[in-house]
């Protein structure tokens, strides 16, 4: 009997291990965040995700929801370490972080506390490979580009000296973040020639194209041996390490900068996805969704091939003849209306936002487009697509409209109409089905014989 006792009691022991183990792995695939978002969103602020596979598409993005005061408090899965950008804002988290935060456009504003702030404090002294990484815009640019890459490096050995000193972080986070250092080095090389006055003389495309080898040759001795440190497959996930090595895309620098460097299986795969994704993003069509499913089936990494499949699932709703997708806007006076209340007419939109140059171009010939078809039987709707509302009002107390104006931040934008660069134009027949998804320019002739050949004898 006692025998029976001692093993049952084994048993529940261990039982109660398994147990304990698997909420402990529950809790350490977990990320809690909280804290505050201060000028970035209303309602809502989306977590871009910032591995490799964001160059094909946005399925990872987490979506944070925001209270009126600007805070947020949440817990999601996180299975593996990885990137994030809000704003301008990159965030590493890993499994098991707890961080409370302070967030607001301005990176190196951001304020980092719990598991997981070591790393985040780090990040946000990260560089910003438009600006010319350690160049920052050029404010670090030398008068001779000897001086300056003397100049780069001694600022990269004083970021790998921060990087090494950190306690609190992963040998992983480390070698991800050296590599960042290093393409950062070679990104400010790259730039070095554009916030100089190396291009100053050129007089025609002719001469820029020479200036332009020119340079790439004279830095090539420094360039391939810093490129074949960054190499590693693992490193995809630093998004300058990615930009850097796309140049590999031009067949000039490929020719001087990477000869003799055969690019990892998995970087190979990356690229080759993301020029499919580059055509699924540039407008709708059968020929270019079926090339894309033709060529999931080649696919190795699947996370590759999950991006693939989404942006094939968004194409094809966006197709002539499919049910137009829905979206919430607001007007001025804060009246919430739906773009399905429009249905009985032809609806042709303009997404637009009040920091779009080419946004603002397009309005006057929007507005004048609308002027044209008064009366018959079409409504042209702009949307704001600002973060918030604010700017947008300020915009239009500014600049009078003739055309009602609305704005949205309906998540059905990106998520559903794949908006991933204004201005856009979409327009939509009378049962609200899709016309075109991606419509030619209110400046462009040929949007006056598709709207002509909808509305051909209407007085």
């Amino acid at each position: 009997m006692k025998r029976i006792i001692t093993f049952t009691l084994a048993v529940l022991s261990l039982l109660a291990c398994k147990t304990e183990k698997k909420q402990e792995n529950t809790a350490t695939s977990t990320v809690h965040i909280k804290g505050r978002f201060i000028g970035i969103g209303k309602d809502f602020v989306r977590m871009n995700y910032n591995g490799a596979a964001a160059v094909l598409g946005e399925s990872r993005d987490i979506i944070l929801k925001i209270d009126s005061a600007g805070n947020v408090d949440t817990t999601f899965v996180l299975t593996e370490p990885a990137y994030y950008n809000i704003s301008r804002n990159t965030l590493y988290l890993t499994p098991g972080d707890d961080l409370t935060m302070k967030i607001t456009p301005l990176n190196t504003e951001a304020e980092f506390e719990g598991r997981g702030a070591e790393a985040n404090i780090y990040m946000k002294e990260r560089l910003f490979p438009k600006g010319g990484s350690f160049l920052k815009g050029g404010k670090n640019v030398k008068s001779e580009f000897s001086s300056t890459m003397m100049f780069v490096d001694s600022l990269a050995e004083v970021r790998m000296g921060e990087l090494t000193a950190l306690t609190a972080v992963s040998d992983e986070f480390k070698q991800q973040e050296a590599a960042r250092i290093k393409a950062d080095v070679i990104n400010s090389y790259m730039h070095y020639a554009n916030y100089s006055n190396f291009f100053n003389d050129v007089k025609n495309k002719e001469e820029m194209q020479a200036k332009r080898e020119e340079y790439a040759t004279s830095i090539t001795a420094y360039i391939t041996p810093k490129l074949q440190e960054i190499l590693d497959e693992k490193f995809l996930d630093v998004a300058v390490v990615r930009d850097v090595i796309s140049r590999h895309q031009d067949s000039m620098l490929n020719e001087k900068w990477f000869k003799g460097i055969t690019l990892p299986t998995r970087t190979q795969e990356l690229f080759a996805c993301a020029t499919i994704i580059g055509k699924l993003r540039e407008g709708v069509s059968e020929e270019v969704i079926n090339e894309a499913k033709n060529h999931l089936q080649t696919i190795q990494n699947k996370d590759f091939a999950a991006e693939i499949e989404e942006k094939i699932a968004q194409n094809s709703k966006l197709l002539p003849g499919q049910p137009a997708i829905d979206l919430e806007i607001t007007d001025v006076a804060g009246n919430v209306k739906k773009l399905s209340d429009f249905k009985g007419k032809y609806i042709y939109i303009d997404l637009w936002a009040t920091w779009c140059g080419p946004c603002l171009q397009e309005a006057p010939a929007f507005e004048k487009l609308s002027r044209q078809y008064a009366g018959k039987d079409i409504v042209f709707i702009p949307i704001s697509t600002d973060t918030t509302r604010e700017p947008w009002l300020a915009f239009l107390t500014e600049h009078k409209k003739e055309l009602t104006q609305y704005h949205s931040t309906d998540l059905a934008l990106k998520n559903d109409w794949m908006l991933l660069g204004i201005p856009r134009f979409i327009l939509i027949d009378k049962d609200f089905d899709i016309i075109d998804a991606f419509a030619p320019r209110p400046s462009e002739e040929k949007v006056i014989t598709l709207i002509d050949g909808l509305l051909p004898k209407q007085a």
